[in-house]
């Protein structure tokens, strides 16, 4: 059920990144964040928990200058008017639209629950954790999906 979800969630994110952010992407490789350019300094990281037939969580992991691309093309905002929050705002309703999205293209027999999602100190990932990279026109972003 994992593959099958992992499937879910990178076609989710395509889905997602393209009509809601106009941000076309392209899946990449499975590395550590530091491998795929991305690093604890400039890299925002969200985090949002699941249960239902198969539970865990889902963190991503995106530079500050694409969470910034992405605000300013979500809320139509110029990126001068942007503040912190909007950014955390933004990568919070992006990880949320992107799990609903898969959870729901996911055939399970108990219907699955989505927590809040909740902004994380990628410091605290482990360094070799291994995500799923994605590549768009401004910079890579990670996700990566962990089940218990």
């Amino acid at each position: 059920m994992k593959t099958l979800l992992m499937k879910a969630m990178k076609t989710s994110i395509s889905e997602v990144m393209e009509t809601m952010f106009f941000l076309p992407v392209a899946s990449g490789q499975t590395a550590a964040l530091s491998r795929a350019g991305l690093d604890a300094q400039d890299t925002m990281a969200c985090r949002l928990v699941f249960s239902g037939d198969i539970s865990g969580q889902v963190i991503l992991a995106a530079p500050e200058s694409l969470v910034l691309e992405m605000a300013e093309n979500f809320m139509g905002e110029p990126r001068d008017q942007l503040t912190r929050e909007h950014l955390t705002g933004t990568l919070k309703e992006m990880l949320n639209m992107v799990c609903g999205n898969a959870l729901r293209h996911t055939k399970a027999s108990t219907p699955f629950e989505l927590g809040i999602p909740e902004i994380i100190d990628l410091s605290k990932i482990a360094p070799d954790s291994q995500f799923h990279i994605i590549e768009t026109d401004v910079a890579k972003m990670g996700m990566l999906l962990h089940t218990d």
